[in-house]
C-alpha cells in the first residue's frame, strides 16, 4: 500500500515542480529585457503613490530538497517614491516554521508598477529535538510590482529571494544517526497588495 501510494504521488511532486518551474521561467522571460528595453526617459510619468498598502502573498520556499507552500502577509509604508519599509508575518502550511521580520524596499523609478529590491531582517521560530529555536534570519530579494489596470487599487507582487539562518539551522532527521540541516532557503512569492 505504501508502496502504490509513493508511485502515485512521486509524479504528482516531479510535475509540481516542473509547472513552478515553467511559472518561474515565464516569469522571468516577461522582465527580460525591461531596462534595455525601456530607458528612464521613456518611462511614464511618476504616479501618485498611496503611502500605506497592505496584503498577502503565496509563499513557495525551498530547502532541505523540497518546496514548502506557504502564505505571507504583510503591511507596507512607502515613505518616499524609492524606498518602503514593512513589517510581515510567514506561517508554512506543514507547520516547519513561523517567521516575524522587517523588509525595506528600493524601487528603481519610484512608480506604482515596478522592479525592487529587497533587503530583510527576521527571526524565525521553529522546534528541534523538543526545543524551541528563534534564529534571526537575513533575506536578499528582487521582484517586481504589476498593476494589471490603470486606476485600480491592487498591485500584485512577484518576488525570488534568498536567505539564510544565522545560528540554529533548520534540521530534518533522515535516520538514527544523521539529519539534515539547512542554513539556506530560496523562496518565490506571488501575491497581491490593495492600497
Amino acid at each position: 500500500m505504501v508502496t502504490r501510494l509513493s508511485q502515485i504521488t512521486m509524479p504528482l511532486i516531479r510535475s509540481c515542480k516542473i509547472f513552478l518551474v515553467a511559472l518561474l521561467l515565464c516569469a522571468v522571460q516577461s522582465f527580460a529585457g525591461y531596462f534595455i528595453e525601456q530607458t528612464y526617459e521613456e518611462a511614464p510619468a511618476k504616479d501618485s503613490l498611496s503611502s500605506l498598502s497592505f496584503g498577502g502573498e503565496l509563499s513557495l520556499v525551498y530547502y532541505l530538497g523540497a518546496i514548502h507552500p506557504g502564505v505571507l502577509l504583510s503591511g507596507e509604508y512607502r515613505f518616499h517614491n524609492h524606498h518602503s519599509a514593512d513589517a510581515f508575518a510567514a506561517l508554512l502550511f506543514s507547520g516547519d516554521y513561523l517567521e516575524l521580520g522587517l523588509d525595506w524596499r528600493f524601487f528603481f523609478r519610484g512608480t506604482r508598477e515596478d522592479d525592487f529590491l529587497r533587503l530583510g531582517v527576521s527571526f524565525v521560530s521553529f522546534e528541534r529535538n523538543d526545543k524551541s529555536y528563534f534564529p534571526p534570519r537575513i533575506t536578499l530579494g528582487y521582484g517586481r510590482d504589476i498593476s494589471f489596470f490603470k486606476n485600480a487599487s491592487f498591485l500584485c507582487r512577484l518576488e525570488l529571494d534568498a536567505s539564510y539562518i544565522i545560528g540554529k539551522p533548520l534540521a530534518e532527521k533522515a535516520n538514527d544517526f544523521y539529519s539534515r540541516e539547512a542554513h539556506f532557503t530560496a523562496a518565490l512569492n506571488i501575491g497581491f497588495y490593495f492600497f
